[in-house]
């Protein structure tokens, strides 16, 4: 039985994953893919009003979801991309919906359940080496001093804080972790970082060459921004709208970076092959659990 698969939109990445589909015998599809038709061999690249979204069996979004206005993310289209509630309707109650993450939009669009691949553990973690490799040379590029001797704050201690904070410990950075549970801090003291509660980090901030957050709240407000070092730098991670006061952080002269999407922009390949072989196996487990 042929499986179809319609990847709505994407970077470098979901190229990779189509690649993958393609591999395990599914006839993918892609929208939002014009400008890249030369890096898609197998796969059948259609414009929106060619598409025929009742026989698809998987329905494939960005990582980053759907966002204000229906927006989907997609540099290889010619056009924008928008996900609405009639595509939404037109798929089969047989397609399987999948997003990276989930965005009040898409909840608010799809009135179904959505795989969504970063909610599980193993996508988690391993995309967030690339996440950190993107920090350490964003950290690199944009600071005048090497990272070895540095004072590097990580704000959060999740699955991102946690493989960033190890990766500028092993490159020789002395590694604050701002978090709030008693067991990651001890976990931290383990790795030989010096943990803090973000109750604290007001009073440490003002020792910090590089600040990465990693956290999608507000953190970084304009009193704790007022103690930061102005020649300090800040790599934002969170998923948008971020944890800065970005507007704050311009008007005390704060180099800031909101460095949205690394492993799509400094390992693609790489950051492809872990989605597309996370969403495979989701896929299957996703039947199983429905008897599908």
């Amino acid at each position: 039985m042929k499986v179809n698969a319609l990847i709505f939109g994407g970077d470098a990445r979901q190229i990779e994953v189509g690649r993958l589909l393609m591999e395990s015998g599914i006839h993918v599809y892609m929208a939002g893919f014009d400008q890249a038709e030369n890096e898609l061999m197998g796969a059948q690249v259609i414009k929106n009003e060619d598409l025929s979204y009742k026989s698809m069996d998987l329905f494939v979004l960005p990582v980053s979801g759907v966002k204000k206005g229906g927006v989907v993310d997609a540099p290889f289209s010619s056009k924008p991309l928008f996900m609405t509630k009639e595509i939404a309707e037109s798929l089969s109650e047989d397609c399987i919906i999948i997003s990276g993450i989930a965005t009040p939009v898409l909840k608010s669009i799809v009135q179904r359940d959505v795989l969504y691949i970063f909610e599980r553990e193993d996508a988690a973690i391993l995309n967030s080496i690339p996440t950190a490799e993107g920090a350490l040379m964003i950290a690199m590029q944009k600071t005048n001093h090497t990272i070895h001797g540095a004072n590097v704050m990580v704000i959060g201690f999740g699955r991102v804080g946690t493989t960033t904070a190890h990766l500028f410990h092993k490159v020789g950075a002395r590694v604050t972790t701002a978090l709030r549970e008693t067991g990651k801090f001890a976990r931290a003291k383990e790795m030989n970082l010096h943990p803090i509660y973000m109750e604290s980090i007001i009073d440490e901030i003002e020792y910090a060459d590089v600040i990465i957050n990693t956290v999608p709240a507000l953190i970084l407000t304009e009193a704790i921004l007022a103690r930061m070092n102005p020649a300090s730098m800040i790599i934002d991670l969170a998923s948008e709208p971020g944890g800065t006061d970005f507007e704050a952080a311009e008007k005390a002269g704060i180099q800031v970076i909101h460095a949205l999407s690394l492993p799509g922009k400094i390992a693609p390949k790489t950051a492809g092959e872990i989605l597309g072989h996370v969403l495979i196996g989701a896929v299957k487990e996703w039947k199983k659990e429905r008897g599908l």
